[in-house]
């Protein structure tokens, strides 16, 4: 019996991660317990393995880093990272898993009777945010087999490169990855949440970042974007600040492309109070069931009224936020009054 290597996000959960990655177990994970999660399929890790050793693959990158030379030279590590990337994407995916991908995105056609858009994401079985890469509005079981094997090739990209190098690890040996297809979300505005203050490390309160379109502009960190800060006990917004919103991500043609945002808009908020609290209360929800603080990427459907037009597209715990005791509401008014008390003394 064929191992199995494609599997709906319904199949799987968080003790999937050596499975398919961490960020798919996680979708699958949310799906399972009924969260707001898109219809989507992950491929395993093991088929990235596969594919690099079936297609002859690997043997090639070997022989291409045996006469690299220093790859502490930037120059020869980012002509290496590229010569890789040649490689990998130039390879066909075996038969076999070829079929098992195109029929799966085809079923994701069937239910929505139309050719759909997805994000091709890649999943390393550690979270490694930012390293690896992801494909955004990707249609047609062409363009989708080529950004899955784009999102494999990720793997030797210039900055993993220069890292295993750094770390002294040898390159042929970058931890294959899992990668989700997941239907793309018409998003009017999209973000995350921190069910814990990142920086004040408070743990009654949670953070939600914002703007409009698809949510890596606010994961790149390089737009001013709103900021809200939501009491977790009461699901009230303590405060909010609108950032200037310029430049927005949004889907056109077979991608993405950055643009103004249109100046009506920037000027707006782009949740609602509402939204605000109803994203919190799915945070807290996610919290519980995990056990730890969560970092969760989110998005607002332009097509769906609240509150279903909230989806999520990943979670995982919070790193780097040493998390205060937990405090009531009451007991951070009295601090609060107790400062204030002091200043005018």
């Amino acid at each position: 019996m064929k191992e199995k290597h494609i599997f709906w996000f319904d199949e799987i959960g968080q003790d999937a991660n050596v499975l398919v990655g961490k960020k798919c177990a996680n979708l699958g994970e949310m799906t399972r317990i009924n969260m707001p999660v898109p219809t989507g399929f992950a491929i395993s890790v093991t088929a990235h393995e596969r594919f690099l050793e079936e297609t002859g693959a690997r043997q090639e990158i070997r022989k291409l880093l045996d006469q690299a030379g220093d790859l502490k030279d930037f120059k020869v590590s980012a002509d290496v990272s590229t010569k890789i990337r040649e490689i990998i994407e130039g390879k066909e995916i075996p038969p076999d898993l070829r079929q098992i991908i195109i029929s799966c995105y085809e079923d994701l056609c069937s239910l929505r009777n139309c050719a759909v858009s997805v994000s091709v994401r890649s999943a390393g079985i550690v979270s490694h945010p930012g390293m690896y890469e992801t494909y955004l509005n990707i249609t047609g079981t062409d363009q989708v087999l080529q950004m899955i094997k784009k999102v494999w090739a990720s793997i030797f990209n210039h900055r993993t490169i220069c890292a295993a190098v750094q770390h002294e690890l040898p390159v042929e040996e970058s931890p294959c990855i899992g990668v989700g297809v997941v239907e793309l979300v018409n998003a009017r505005c999209a973000g995350v949440c921190f069910t814990v203050d990142p920086i004040t490390g408070d743990p009654g309160r949670a953070v939600i970042e914002s703007n409009w379109g698809l949510g890596e502009s606010v994961v790149s960190g390089q737009v001013d974007i709103d900021r809200y800060v939501v009491d977790k006990e009461n699901l009230t917004v303590i405060h909010k600040t609108l950032g200037e919103k310029k430049l927005r991500i949004v889907p056109k043609g077979h991608g993405v492309v950055e643009e103004e945002t249109p100046l009506e808009i920037q000027g707006a908020f782009t949740i609602s109070d509402e939204e605000a609290a109803e994203i919190v209360k799915i945070g807290k929800d996610l919290e519980a069931h995990f056990g730890t603080p969560q970092d969760l990427e989110w998005t607002i459907d332009a097509d769906r009224p609240f509150p279903n037009n909230i989806w999520l597209l990943q979670t995982r715990g919070v790193v780097g936020v040493k998390v205060q005791e937990k405090k009531t509401s009451e007991q951070r008014l009295k601090e609060e009054l107790a400062k204030r008390l002091k200043r005018v003394v």
